[in-house]
């Protein structure tokens, strides 16, 4: 309680994030003054959002509330917050302006332009043909993001460094760790240990190197009104690595079985020419062994989450990776 009251007396005196969607600290009062009127406010599985509207603009703020204690979202607030600074203004890819930031764990805030009055997202799609043509837009943003982070030499862009450079050995490391403790994860386990040994021929595959968005889906991008290139958002999970990470949490986590065989091929097929358009040029031999790469990553990615998550949702995207690693390799070779 005492931490709480200390994060609200911070936060009032303009010392640390916003933690209200009602009270904004006196440091960003001073950076937008004048009036604001809080359009909404709602609270997400990851963070809280709240949308004013003010003399500077429709803004939108997302953050980390008073009663929360969460590093992991502190962290990813803040992991936002350095992409959206340091590295958006660098790549062709639209996204919300940065504004603000504030950070004091666990509690941390990211204001931007609110873009809700000028786009539209994926519950706008009221047809099959219209979801089809949703979702290779968002395959076109992802190819343009990797092939832009990779660099002209494929080996990761030139400011890629610090915390935004690719550790394979980490990730090598990491796998192995798990893989030695399979009491901890269940049916998972014998995967996990299949994955430790196979990760490194997998990632010493050639295969740039390059940022992935972490939670690609069709939640994430927006249309703006009127036409125009598409916004991608909600970078807290962006990160180095392989390419195929993207493309197989797209496929193998959010795509059910019947949509990854209907439109599997197609979607691979808009995302090698949109990445051939941009310059880096991929097989689909080779898209397949990146894939499966990524597929690997996934498999990780989702298991640590069901050991710290009990809902049903994380259970069942878990399954389903799972079927999707012991299912091999995507038949993509042309």
């Amino acid at each position: 309680m005492r931490g709480r009251l200390r994060a609200a007396w911070a936060a009032l005196e303009g010392d640390g994030p916003a933690v209200d969607a009602r009270v904004w600290p006196r440091d960003l009062c001073a950076a937008f003054p004048g009036p604001r009127r809080l359009v909404e406010a709602w609270t997400g599985e990851g963070a809280a959002f709240a949308r004013y509207a003010t003399a500077h603009g429709p803004l939108f703020l997302k953050y980390v509330p008073l009663t929360w204690h969460d590093p992991r979202a502190c962290a990813r607030l803040e992991r936002e917050t350095a992409y959206l600074r340091d590295l958006a203004p660098l790549a062709p890819v639209l996204h919300a302006p940065f504004l603000h930031a504030a950070a004091r764990a666990p509690h941390a805030h990211l204001l931007t332009r609110d873009l809700t009055d000028t786009t539209t997202g994926w519950g706008a799609f009221s047809s099959d043909p219209e979801r089809e043509a949703g979702l290779r837009d968002v395959v076109r943003l992802l190819a343009r993001l990797h092939a832009f982070w990779a660099g002209p030499d494929g080996h990761g862009h030139p400011a890629l460094t610090g915390a935004w450079a690719w550790r394979p050995g980490d990730v090598i490391g990491r796998a192995q760790r798990m893989a030695a403790r399979p009491q901890d994860y269940g049916v998972a386990a014998p995967v996990i240990a299949d994955i430790a040994a196979a990760l490194p021929e997998l990632l010493a595959a050639p295969q740039p190197v390059t940022l992935v968005h972490g939670d690609i889906h069709a939640g994430q991008v927006l249309w703006p009104l009127g036409g125009g290139p598409p916004v991608l958002i909600d970078y807290g999970q962006t990160h180095p690595s392989v390419p195929g990470e993207d493309l197989a949490h797209l496929l193998a986590v959010r795509l059910d079985a019947a949509e990854r065989e209907n439109l599997g091929p197609a979607l691979r097929e808009v995302y090698r020419e949109e990445r051939a358009r941009h310059g880096v040029p991929v097989s689909g031999r080779a898209l397949a062994a990146e894939e499966r790469a990524g597929l690997a990553l996934n498999v990780l990615t989702t298991v640590r989450q069901a050991r710290r998550t009990r809902g049903s949702g994380v259970q069942q995207a878990l399954d389903q990776v799972l079927e999707v690693w012991a299912e091999g390799s995507p038949r993509n070779t042309r």
